[in-house]
């Protein structure tokens, strides 16, 4: 299995994310004090929110990864979290020109996504390729090991393509483009190793359900079952039916702290996604728009 991004990818926000721990509920807790972006140089970029223990086991994963030899190295980028800025609302988060770090569409200028009801929809803005689109919304999150994932995905607008970077698409080139279901969690029973695999299990994504980015105008349903462990795979591309996968992804999906939406291609998963658009072509732009719910 490949692993689910490449190159550099340093996160230069961190979103609120919180868990209280044994609950089924995504919410504020005044415990996870610290917001975590995670970054290593396979390409892998992660937001989490973080107790103080759970900060200290993720920063001695980060230390076993850097003094391993292998090639890859971690950061994390820490910062005390404020409750009060906690959201439901669906969240999109963009690379930047550089392609080394991932920001929010916070700002009325920066064209946030909007949700009306069930359905999120936002731009893809010229020259910049989107990563997620993510809630902490916590009717939508906590224990979703018994549900099914589905979306209603739509594109509409003036693009002509889409693709990926990093030869994210078949492994060779930047297409196809693909959108999937992704998840975190802040818990996982996979331990801390001498190789710092302890947190590889709080991030998942649904494999091999997705849809190809291929047409300014087209609309498909997608549909991820969370009980079926053989539909979803992990930081390291190992299936959640892996037996030594198996209780870390069942950990994971009953407590899930952030629920959505990851850009990539068929090969790598997060690489993020950009419309391609007619030279010159002006607002308004390609539209993406999104009916998630969970049954």
């Amino acid at each position: 299995m490949k692993r689910l991004l490449v190159g550099v990818v340093l996160v230069a926000a961190a979103l609120v994310v919180v868990l209280m721990p044994g609950s089924v509920s995504a919410d504020i807790n005044l415990t996870q004090t610290h917001q975590v972006a995670l970054s290593c140089t396979d390409g892998h970029s992660v937001i989490l929110g973080v107790d103080s223990t759970t900060l200290s086991s993720l920063t001695a994963d980060v230390a076993a990864i850097n003094a391993d030899g292998t090639g890859t190295s971690c950061s994390l980028n820490t910062t005390v979290s404020d409750p009060s800025s906690g959201t439901t609302k669906w969240t999109v988060y963009d690379y930047n020109p550089s392609g080394q770090e991932i920001a929010p569409r916070n700002s009325p200028n920066s064209r946030p996504a909007t949700t009306s009801g069930t359905t999120t929809m936002f731009d893809f803005l010229p020259g910049a390729f989107t990563a997620l689109l993510t809630t902490t919304d916590k009717s939508l999150t906590g224990d979703l090991s018994s549900k099914t994932l589905t979306d209603t995905i739509s594109l509409n607008g003036p693009a002509t393509t889409f693709m990926t970077q990093h030869n994210g698409g078949n492994c060779v080139s930047n297409v196809p483009a693909a959108v999937r279901f992704f998840f975190v969690s802040p818990s996982a029973s996979g331990k801390s190793t001498a190789t710092g695999a302890g947190f590889y299990t709080r991030f998942w994504w649904s494999n091999p359900v997705h849809m190809d980015m291929v047409s300014g105008s087209q609309s498909q349903l997608i549909s991820a079952d969370v009980g079926n462990p053989a539909e979803w795979s992990d930081w390291n591309g190992k299936s959640g039916a892996d037996p030594t996968a198996a209780a870390a992804f069942l950990e994971a999906a009953q407590h899930v702290q952030t629920v959505g939406l990851s850009f990539g291609g068929d090969c790598f998963f997060e690489t993020g996604v950009q419309a391609e658009y007619p030279a010159g072509s002006p607002p308004p732009y390609e539209m993406f728009s999104s009916n998630f719910s969970e049954s």
